[in-house]
């Protein structure tokens, strides 16, 4: 018994080794792309959208993510519409743009990405942490095209603070100068590349293996191409939005006062002022709602899926003026 034992505890770890090897070969080179990639103009983003139906539902991202991060939601909504996630510029597939993460070329990029891949608003917008801020700025420019959002873990103004000067300051209380004084030791001295990741880590895991082997490509990618330059102006486009949020829900008819909205909060790990601050966010909308994400961490889309699924549904079927199966 002890021979057998000792042979299928090998054979296992021999398995588990070669799949990491083979993660990590893969990892060095592209995989191919689901969906296409689609040129704006001397460059090109990539979009994977899957079923058909409208309101098209789009899926924004957090930092550090990317489009393959939805494949346990992207099927099952495919099922009763349209779709469609994406790779921001310099993430995965897509090529660089001029600065990665920034607020205008995400939003720019995005409204033409749509446009020449013919996508047809009304959207259903879903941004997954610091894509909860891209997708609200994109409501701000676009009203009329948004029927409806989903928050998915999303960052807002009091989540997000940075050490200045001794104290952590929130992004809207520091000026474009104490963001400047942050970086420049950066600007002046770049650190080394951290070491690359060689193995897929939770919840990570979760996704099919090849999605795996894509995944950790894209993410060496992503750590390798990081520059503090282009961080600098993501950051200043992170402040310069979240103020100007915060000047417009200051209007007695708030823009997003009528729009359908759920925001999705994880349970792990959460304090009562991160609940509080997805509460607020929720409170923006008359019909917005609050919904925790039970036994799930940050990634609710791959800890969670089901619940992302029936908050899009529950958005698609509003914007369609019917009766929505309410996510709880």
């Amino acid at each position: 018994m002890r021979t057998l034992l000792s042979v299928h505890v090998v054979s296992r770890l021999l398995l588990l080794v070669w799949i990491w090897a083979s993660l990590l070969a893969h990892a060095q080179q592209p995989p191919t792309a689901p969906g296409r990639l689609v040129d704006l103009g001397g460059r090109k983003l990539h979009l994977n959208c899957t079923g058909s139906g409208s309101p098209a539902v789009i899926a924004e991202s957090g930092s550090g993510a990317f489009s393959i991060d939805w494949a346990l939601v992207q099927p099952e909504v495919a099922k009763f519409t349209r779709f469609c996630s994406y790779d921001r510029a310099g993430y995965a597939w897509s090529d660089p743009g001029p600065a990665r993460d920034s607020v205008e070329q995400t939003v720019d990029d995005l409204h033409l990405l749509l446009k020449t891949a013919d996508i047809r608003p009304p959207y259903v917008l879903i941004g997954a942490s610091l894509g909860g801020l891209y997708i609200r700025a994109y409501q701000r420019r676009y009203p009329s095209q948004v029927a409806g959002l989903v928050f998915n873990e999303a960052t807002t103004e009091r989540s997000l603070s940075f050490p200045i000067k001794g104290s952590n300051k929130l992004i809207t209380d520091i000026s474009a100068q104490e963001i400047h004084d942050l970086f420049l030791p950066l600007l002046r001295d770049p650190p080394p590349t951290p070491a690359l990741p060689n193995t897929v880590e939770a919840p990570f895991d979760r996704l099919p293996r090849e999605d795996q082997v894509a995944w950790l490509w894209a993410i060496r990618r992503f750590i390798a191409g990081a520059d503090a330059a282009q961080s600098l102006i993501a950051v200043e486009s992170w402040r310069a939005e979240f103020l100007a949020l915060q000047l417009q829900g200051q209007e007695h008819n708030h823009p997003l006062r009528g729009v359908p909205l759920v925001v999705l909060v994880r349970t792990q790990d959460a304090d009562q002022d991160y609940r509080e601050q997805a509460a607020q966010l929720a409170a923006l909308s008359t019909s917005g709602r609050l919904v925790l994400a039970e036994n799930s961490g940050h990634e609710i889309h791959l800890y969670r899926p089901d619940l992302v699924i029936r908050a899009i549904h529950e958005m698609v079927a509003a914007a369609r003026n019917q009766s929505p199966q309410r996510v709880h």
